[in-house]
């Protein structure tokens, strides 16, 4: 009979009122801000890696009854040491950057942990910025994400925040990068460039120009391009920004493009190609369900992908046989904002053919993954920044992917599913930070010819294909939980059809 007992924790304990009362079995002392404070070698050692180095090398604290630690304060330190022996501590918003920092120098995981729980549950406009900056410092990913995401809805307070000015350039770059439903958003970001750069300005007006790109004029009103932006003195002595204004200015007394509103403007939905009619294009008016034709591709292609940038679409790659080729790496783009749209075909080809590939934008550079070169399938990846005119290969996929998806999401792309030989449930994620391509959990059903959207912090696979199983079956996948969900299934089955959220409701086609 095997039975229990809970000495495990009275022991703990007894050890915690021996070095607070007797000292009897206490074998070591850390100094700390003029503290002292005994405690037991073996209790500490087996939380904190950096005391267990300490006692098993030959420093001379392994050989000494005592040893400083100048690096962290007395009252810190105190918690710290109260935590090991109980595993409860006291964070506050005063103290719990001082004790992350401490987490980090001891090498303390658990307490490191209890930091990253205290500031998910904390996030507010004041601090979502210190958050994000101590979570990259500190490698908390999931953190990072959180704060992202937090700072994308709330990103009008977070650009009027007085953090904000306390940021170096890099952080005020992402920010300005951010999408946002916010109506007036693009007049925040403008104010909050200005407000960073006169916060230093002999420091930080270099910058300036740089910071004033990342501004869309076209989403700025006329009357705020000329009462506000054009009476401003950094803008008025910048060579490149003043281009920009003038560019903006005179387009829109030309009649060539007009303001653009945010809120509202995804009402239409395009279907680009396919099997029967490869150089078709269609749109679709989500608000009077009517159909309209659109000026044929400039080449017919079967399993292309395509993105949409600043209203131009860029289609890439696909075929004119299927997997039988030829393969093509040719991009071809419609400009929606002009009145009388065609496709145009002089744009840089991609580095390698692609057919049954995936496409995706993520924070204005294009990515494509995967697919099928004429040979075999592909694991290789690029991009596209469409302001350089440039494609740059970027690090492969862990697995050779064709039939899959490309979705981005808080700042990360991720590959799904897909045919790898048989159709595979597994998916990756690529940091663009830090050019790493990771798994994470796979989807519960294995699904090639699949396709995907993100919404509401949930990335959603949709349909596919099994063996010889094709489906209706739907399941998310929450960023924050890091769980696959089920969601309740199509009225079709649905093999390499398509889909995208339009005022929040996720349309499907085809397939």
């Amino acid at each position: 009979m095997e039975l229990e007992s809970n000495h495990a924790t009275e022991i703990l304990n007894s050890l915690n009122e021996d070095r607070k009362t007797t000292k009897d079995f206490c074998d070591f002392t850390i100094k700390a801000g003029g503290k002292h404070f005994p405690v037991h070698k073996c209790v500490i050692g087996s939380i904190s890696e950096y005391f267990k180095k300490m006692f098993t090398t030959k420093m001379k604290e392994s050989y000494s009854n005592e040893g400083s630690v100048k690096e962290i304060s007395g009252p810190t330190m105190a918690s710290i040491i109260n935590f090991i022996y109980t595993s409860c501590i006291s964070l506050t918003h005063d103290n719990v950057y001082d004790v992350l920092e401490a987490a980090e120098y001891l090498r303390i995981p658990s307490l490191k942990e209890q930091c990253k729980i205290f500031f998910k549950a904390s996030l507010n406009g004041e601090n979502c910025l210190k958050i994000r900056s101590y979570s990259n410092r500190y490698n908390m990913g999931d953190l990072v994400q959180s704060a992202d995401t937090f700072i994308s809805e709330n990103l009008g307070a977070v650009l009027k925040s007085a953090d904000f000015l306390q940021f170096g350039v890099d952080d005020v770059k992402y920010m300005l990068k951010l999408e946002s439903d916010e109506e007036l958003i693009d007049e925040d970001k403008y104010r909050s460039v200005i407000s960073w750069t006169k916060h230093g300005v002999c420091d930080r007006k270099e910058h300036f120009s740089d910071l004033f790109c990342f501004i869309q004029l076209d989403y700025l009103s006329s009357e705020f391009l000329n009462d506000v932006v054009r009476k401003e003195e950094l803008v008025c002595n910048s060579l490149e920004c003043m281009n920009l204004l003038v560019m903006s200015v005179t387009s829109r007394s030309s009649g060539a493009q007009v303001f653009k509103k945010r809120k509202g403007q995804f009402d239409k939905i395009l279907i680009i190609g396919g099997t029967g009619c490869q150089q078709s294009v269609v749109k679709f008016y989500t608000k009077t369900n009517q159909w309209n034709k659109m000026p044929d591709t400039n080449i017919a292609r079967i399993y292309p992908s395509a993105v949409i940038y600043n209203q131009q679409i860029l289609l890439m790659g696909g075929s004119s046989k299927g997997l039988l080729g030829p393969d093509y790496n040719s991009v071809e783009m419609l400009d929606l904002n002009d009145e009388n749209p065609k496709w145009e075909s002089n744009l840089p080809s991609m580095g390698e053919k692609r057919n049954a590939f995936a496409s995706t934008l993520l924070n204005g550079i294009v990515y494509c993954a995967g697919g099928y070169n004429g040979t075999g399938r592909l694991s290789s990846c690029e991009s596209y920044n469409p302001g350089e005119r440039k494609w740059s290969s970027i690090r492969s996929m862990n697995e050779k992917r064709i039939y899959h998806v490309l979705v981005s999401a808080r700042g990360l792309l991720y590959a799904l599913g897909g045919h790898d030989g048989n159709a595979t449930n597994t998916v990756e994620c690529y940091d663009p930070r830090n050019g790493k391509w990771e798994y994470i959990p796979p989807m519960k059903t294995h699904r090639s010819g699949l396709t995907s959207v993100a919404l509401n912090n949930e990335i959603y696979a949709i349909g596919g294909i099994a063996g010889s199983n094709r489906l209706s079956s739907v399941e998310k996948y929450n960023l924050d939980m890091k769980t696959w969900l089920d969601v309740p299934s199509m009225n079709e089955k649905r093999y390499i059809g398509s889909a995208c959220v339009v005022d929040g409701v996720i349309w499907v086609f085809g397939g």
